[in-house]
C-alpha cells in the first residue's frame, strides 16, 4: 500500500506539469485578445477624431484655412492635401489637428490624446487659388460630384505584443480611417 505522502507529492508533480504546460497557451491566448482589445480601442478613437477633424473643417470657420491652403495654387480644380502631427506643433490645420486630438484625449489636452503620434490628412479642394465652395462649385445650384468636399484621415501606428502574431501582421500595423463631407460654406 502506498503511503498517503508519495501520493500527494506525485499529485502536485503532476499539477505542476500541468500548469506549465498550459500557461504558454493562456499567456498567448490572452495577449491576443488583448491586442484585439486595443486594435479595436484604437479603431475607435481613430474613427471619431476623424469625424471631429471633418465637423470643424468642413465649417464656416475653417473658410480662411481652405483659401490659405489652396493660396499658392493656381488653376484647378485640385486636391491639396495638408498634414500635420497629433497632437500638431504648428502648421496651416493646427485648430483641425487641435480638435481631432481633444476627441481622444484622456486629460483634456492635445498632448494627452491617445492618438499620440498619429498623422492627420487633410485635402481640400482648389480652383484657381481658392477653396471650392458650394457658392463657386457649380454656380450655386447643388453639386453631385462632391468637388466641394473635404476628406480627412488619421493613420495610427499600432504595435502587436503577441509574439505569434508577428509573422502574420508584423509587429505593428497602421490603423487608418478616412472620411469625407461637403463644406458648410
Amino acid at each position: 500500500m502506498k503511503s498517503p505522502s508519495s501520493t500527494h507529492a506525485r499529485s502536485r508533480g503532476q499539477s505542476l506539469v500541468e500548469a506549465a504546460i498550459t500557461l504558454p497557451i493562456v499567456l498567448l491566448l490572452s495577449l491576443g485578445v488583448s491586442d484585439l482589445g486595443r486594435a479595436f480601442f484604437y479603431r475607435e478613437a481613430v474613427t471619431n477624431s476623424v469625424r471631429q477633424a471633418l465637423r470643424i473643417a468642413v465649417s464656416s470657420y475653417q473658410h480662411g484655412t481652405a483659401d490659405n491652403v489652396c493660396g499658392g495654387t493656381s488653376g484647378g480644380p485640385l486636391a491639396v492635401t495638408v498634414t500635420s502631427a497629433i497632437p500638431p506643433s504648428g502648421g496651416q490645420i493646427v485648430t483641425i489637428a487641435n480638435q481631432a486630438s481633444l476627441e481622444s484625449s484622456k486629460d483634456g489636452t492635445p498632448s494627452g490624446s491617445v492618438l499620440a503620434g498619429s498623422t492627420l490628412s487633410v485635402t481640400f479642394h482648389c480652383l484657381n487659388g481658392a477653396a471650392i465652395t458650394n457658392a463657386t462649385s457649380s454656380n450655386g445650384a447643388p453639386n453631385t460630384t462632391g468637388s466641394d468636399s473635404i476628406t480627412a484621415s488619421i493613420t495610427k501606428p499600432m504595435s502587436v505584443i503577441t509574439p505569434l502574431l508577428w509573422p502574420i501582421v508584423g509587429s505593428s500595423f497602421p490603423i487608418k480611417v478616412t472620411s469625407s463631407m461637403r463644406t458648410e460654406y
